[in-house]
């Protein structure tokens, strides 16, 4: 089983030819809203791939909440976990969108910000050995922190997603409880205070990640720690929106742990989920599922890329 714990958004969505500058209007090409948030897209992807997967989070008791888990029912994801603030709206994420689909995004925590007590108890009786359980921050890191340790010592599988890095309070052991630790290479620039992403991934080890994987966008990735893997380029493919990029990356993997993959074939899936996605527009409902995957590792294949044996 994966356990998505973590945050759950409306995305507003506003497409342009590039951003405006300091003081500059510009006008729009288009605007959307869908449902986000990484807890939610991580544990879309998740069960889109085929695990069995629960989210744990909070929504407001407004429309937005209502549409968000709506969708989420659609996709498969057990939203058992998930409370409703009686107070607090749901969160938004406002993303601008430029032509080569970069994107530059905006929080607005809402009912995010107040996951604490009530939410590490729903954790607390769904974690058991062999439990994958993805993390982010959007939620307070402190109750990210405790979410860790307590599915540590449960036996779980602990991926972190260490963003927003801003939100990270760096500590000796910090990521002790953390099997995985997967940062796009600007937070792990920023988190460490160095440009040379092999120091930033050793650094980060040495505040306790088992494993640290860093995610270059299509400059692919590459893994230190308990599992090593060399740098694996990306898969080439037309972006459209990067949106939600890391979180299928993160859903990928997790889903592919859970399903019984070693660490280097999880990682193959995790990019090819990943590139797939930027392929389209939006976040959830750009995300592919087992079929399309596989589809496209075989096709690469086929094309000659190196893949390992047991991908396919």
């Amino acid at each position: 089983m994966v356990i998505s714990f973590g945050s759950i958004n409306m995305d507003l969505v506003v497409r342009c030819e590039r951003v405006p500058d300091q003081g500059e209007t510009i006008v729009s090409t288009g605007w959307l809203t869908n449902p986000g948030g990484k807890g939610a897209n991580q544990a879309v992807q998740a069960a889109r791939l085929g695990a069995e997967t629960v989210l744990v989070g909070r929504v407001g008791s407004d429309a937005f909440g209502r549409d968000v888990m709506n969708g989420l029912s659609a996709y498969r994801v057990d939203i058992g976990g998930v409370m409703v603030d009686p107070v607090l709206p749901t969160g938004v994420a406002c993303i601008l969108v430029e032509r080569g689909g970069e994107n530059r995004i905006v929080v607005v925590p809402g009912a995010n910000g107040a996951v604490g007590a009530a939410e590490l108890k729903t954790l607390d009786g769904l974690l058991q050995p062999g439990v994958v359980l993805l993390l982010q921050c959007e939620i307070p890191f402190a109750v990210v922190r405790e979410a860790a340790h307590v599915a540590h010592l449960r036996g779980a599988t602990v991926i972190l997603d260490p963003s927003p890095w801003g939100s990270v309070i760096l500590t000796p052991g910090i990521f002790g409880d953390v099997d995985y630790l997967m940062p796009n290479e600007g937070e792990a620039c920023a988190l460490t205070g160095t440009s040379d992403l092999k120091e930033a991934a050793g650094i980060l080890l040495g505040l306790g990640a088992r494993t640290v994987i860093v995610k270059r966008g299509d400059k692919g990735a590459f893994a230190v720690g308990a599992f090593e893997s060399p740098e694996v380029p990306a898969f080439s493919v037309v972006p459209v929106d990067t949106t939600a990029a890391g979180d299928s990356f993160q859903g990928a993997f997790a889903a592919s742990l859970d399903l019984g993959f070693d660490p280097g074939t999880a990682l193959y899936w995790a990019m090819a989920a990943g590139a797939l996605t930027v392929t389209r527009p939006g976040a959830q409902q750009s995300m592919p599922d087992e079929v399309e995957v596989t589809a496209f590792l075989e096709a690469r294949l086929r094309k000659g890329d190196r893949l390992p044996k047991q991908q396919i």
